[in-house]
C-alpha cells in the first residue's frame, strides 16, 4: 500500500482499514507461531502499513484540532487571559482531551517546550493578540 492511497481516505475509512490490518497481523503471528507462515516478509509490510495509517490519522486529528483552535480563538468575546483560558477549556470538553489541547497549542505558541498549564498557555496566546494568534494557528504545519 502506498501513501497516496492512504491520504485519500477519511478518518473512518482509515480506522476500519487499521483494524483489518491489525487482525491480519494477528493471524499471521499465529501462523508464525505454528510454523505455517509462507511469507515472513508480510509481517514487516503489515507493521509498516499500520504505522503509515496511524501517522495519517494523527495528522488528520492535528489538522482538525488546529481548525478548532483557530475557531475558538476567533470566537473569544473578550480576549483576556481568562477568556482565552475559557476557550481552551471549552476545547478540552469537546472531542479533544486537555492534554491534546495543550499539545496543539504548545506546538504553535510554546517553542521552548516548557510544560505549561492551561492558564499559562492562555497568557502566552493572549500576549500575541487575537489576530496574530489566529494567524499563527492557521499557518502552523500539520505534520
Amino acid at each position: 500500500m502506498n501513501i497516496s492511497e492512504i491520504r485519500d481516505k477519511t478518518k473512518v475509512e482509515l480506522a476500519a482499514q487499521g483494524r483489518d490490518l491489525r487482525m491480519e497481523l494477528f493471524n499471521l503471528k499465529l501462523q508464525k507461531a505454528s510454523s505455517q507462515l509462507e511469507k515472513p516478509v508480510r509481517l514487516r509490510e503489515l507493521r509498516r502499513d499500520i504505522a503509515r495509517i496511524e501517522t495519517q490519522v494523527t495528522q488528520l486529528g492535528r489538522k482538525d484540532a488546529l481548525g478548532n483552535l483557530a475557531a475558538a480563538l476567533e470566537g473569544v468575546k473578550d480576549f483576556t487571559v481568562d477568556g482565552v483560558a475559557g476557550a481552551l477549556r471549552g476545547l478540552a470538553k469537546g472531542e479533544l482531551s486537555r492534554k491534546d489541547v495543550l499539545k496543539v497549542c504548545g506546538s504553535v505558541f510554546n517553542k521552548q517546550r516548557v510544560r505549561l498549564t492551561v492558564r499559562e498557555m492562555a497568557e502566552l496566546i493572549q500576549a500575541k493578540g487575537r489576530e496574530k494568534a489566529v494567524e499563527l494557528v492557521k499557518k502552523a504545519p500539520v505534520n
